[in-house]
C-alpha cells in the first residue's frame, strides 16, 4: 500500500469510529410507490420518507383526476438523441432547451431563463460569473452548501445573517448600503429549507429590497418548485412575487422528478452567465430527451393541483398527530419537510433503525450536514404516500419519543 493510500485508510479509520462514514445503499421501486433496500434479505418493502420526489412523478402511470397524463408524454419522446454529446456554447444546443427556457420565463413572470446540469452547477456558477465591482453578498445562515460555494468560488466579501432574521439582516445592508465603496447587495436566501421545512420571510425581503436600491434578491426554490403557489410555481408565487426576484433559482431533480436547474432572471444577466458562467460553459448540457421530458413536466405543473393537495393533507396529519411532542424536538410543520431532532447521532441512528423495521426507510441527518447537536431525522413528505403510512408513522415515533 502507497503512503498516500495508507493515510486515506487512515482518514477512513478515524470516521468509521466516530460513526460519520458515508456509505451508499442502492434501493430498487417496487409497487405503489414501495422501495426496497438491496442489501436487505429477504427484502422488506418500505415507505421511502428519503426522498424529494415531493409530487411522486417518479411512476409516470400513476396520476391524480383532472391532471396531464404524463405517458402520453413519455410515448412522445424523441430517443433519436440520448446524448447532447457536447457543452450547449460548441453544438450541445437543442430549440427545446430555448422552448423550456421561454416557457420557464413566461411562467415566472421573469424575461428570461437559463438551464443547468443541476441545481448544484447553478448556485456554484452564477455568482462567480455575475461579479461586479463593488458587490457584497449576505446570505442565511443556513443556505444550501451549494449556494456556499458559490460565494466561495467568486471571490466576494460576504457576512451571513442570522436564519430568518429580518432586523439582523437589514442592520448589515444599512451597513453596507451606506459605503461609498458598495455598489451591490446581494441577499442570497432558500424560500424552503432542506433540513428545517420552515420558510424564508420573503416579503420581509422584498420590502428591504425595496427600501434600498443596491439590493438585489438571490432565492433558491429548489424544495417549493412544484409543491407551492396555485400552479406549482413555489412559494413565490404563492406570495405573489414571482416579478420581485432578480436571480430565481429552481430545479428538476426535486418535485419535478427529473434533472437540471434553471435559473429565471433578465436578459442581461442570461447574456452575461452564457458568456462567463464556467459550471455552463464546460459542461456536457443535458441529454435532449431528458429536457424534452422536463418540458412537458413543467407544461403539465398547474395540473398538479390534487397532487399538492393531498400533499398539504399529509403535512397537516403528520402536525396534528405529533402536536404532543416539544418543539425543541418536533418544530411546527410549516411545508412538507419535518425534522425530528434528535440531538446526538447515537438517537438518530436509533430512531431511523427502528423505523426502518416498522418498514419505513429514512436516513439519518448527521453533523456536518447540520449542527452537532442538532442531528435529526428529515421527514420528507411525498404526494405518494397515505393518510395511513403517516399516521402508522406518527404511532411508531411517538412509542420512541414520547
Amino acid at each position: 500500500m502507497s503512503h498516500f493510500e495508507s493515510h486515506i485508510e487512515q482518514i477512513i479509520a478515524t470516521l468509521r469510529d466516530e460513526q460519520a462514514l458515508r456509505t451508499l445503499t442502492p434501493i430498487a421501486a417496487l409497487a405503489d410507490g414501495r422501495y426496497s433496500l438491496l442489501a436487505d434479505e429477504p427484502q422488506q418493502p418500505l415507505v421511502n420518507l428519503n426522498s424529494n420526489d415531493y409530487l411522486a412523478l417518479h411512476d409516470a402511470t400513476c396520476h391524480f383526476a383532472g391532471e396531464t397524463d404524463l405517458t402520453n408524454s413519455l410515448e412522445r419522446l424523441s430517443a433519436k438523441e440520448l446524448g447532447s454529446t457536447s457543452s450547449r456554447l460548441l453544438s450541445g444546443d437543442r430549440k427545446e432547451m430555448h422552448q423550456l427556457e421561454q416557457c420557464i420565463a413566461h411562467s415566472l413572470r421573469h424575461e428570461s431563463a437559463l438551464l443547468f446540469n443541476s441545481g448544484y452547477h447553478a448556485n456554484a456558477g452564477i455568482l462567480p460569473a455575475l461579479k461586479l465591482p463593488g458587490m457584497v453578498v449576505l446570505a442565511d445562515k443556513l443556505i444550501h452548501a451549494s449556494m456556499i460555494d458559490g460565494i466561495r468560488l467568486s471571490g466576494l466579501p460576504f457576512e451571513r445573517f442570522r436564519h430568518n432574521d429580518v432586523t439582523n439582516l437589514q442592520r448589515l445592508i444599512e451597513k453596507h448600503h451606506s459605503s461609498e465603496s458598495c455598489q451591490h447587495i446581494i441577499v442570497m436566501a432558500e424560500s424552503i429549507y432542506s433540513m428545517d421545512g420552515d420558510l424564508a420571510p420573503l416579503q420581509a425581503f422584498v420590502d428591504l429590497k425595496r427600501a434600498y436600491p443596491k439590493v438585489a434578491l438571490y432565492i433558491d426554490e429548489a424544495h417549493a418548485i412544484g409543491v407551492r403557489g396555485a400552479h406549482g410555481y413555489g412559494l413565490c408565487e404563492e406570495l405573489g412575487l414571482l416579478s420581485e426576484i432578480d436571480l430565481l433559482v429552481g430545479t428538476f431533480g426535486k418535485a419535478l422528478g427529473s434533472m437540471g436547474a434553471y435559473v429565471a432572471c433578465s436578459e442581461a444577466v442570461r447574456t452575461l452567465l452564457i458568456t462567463r458562467c464556467r459550471s455552463l460553459i464546460y459542461s456536457t448540457m443535458l441529454p435532449p430527451i431528458i429536457v424534452q421530458w422536463i418540458l412537458a413536466i413543467w407544461q403539465a405543473l398547474p395540473t398538479f393541483s390534487g397532487r399538492r393537495a393531498h400533499l398539504l393533507s399529509l403535512q397537516q396529519e403528520l402536525a396534528k398527530q405529533l402536536a404532543t411532542l416539544p418543539s425543541q424536538i418536533v418544530p411546527t410543520p410549516e411545508s412538507h419537510i419535518l425534522p425530528i431532532i434528535c440531538g446526538s447521532r447515537e438517537r438518530a441512528r436509533a430512531l431511523a433503525q427502528a423505523l426502518l423495521h416498522e418498514g419505513y426507510f429514512i436516513r439519518p441527518i448527521m453533523s456536518p450536514t447540520v449542527p452537532v447537536g442538532s442531528e435529526r431525522l428529515r421527514i420528507s413528505l411525498t404526494a405518494g404516500l397515505t393518510s395511513s403510512d403517516v399516521k402508522r408513522l406518527c404511532q411508531v415515533i411517538l412509542a420512541h419519543l414520547a
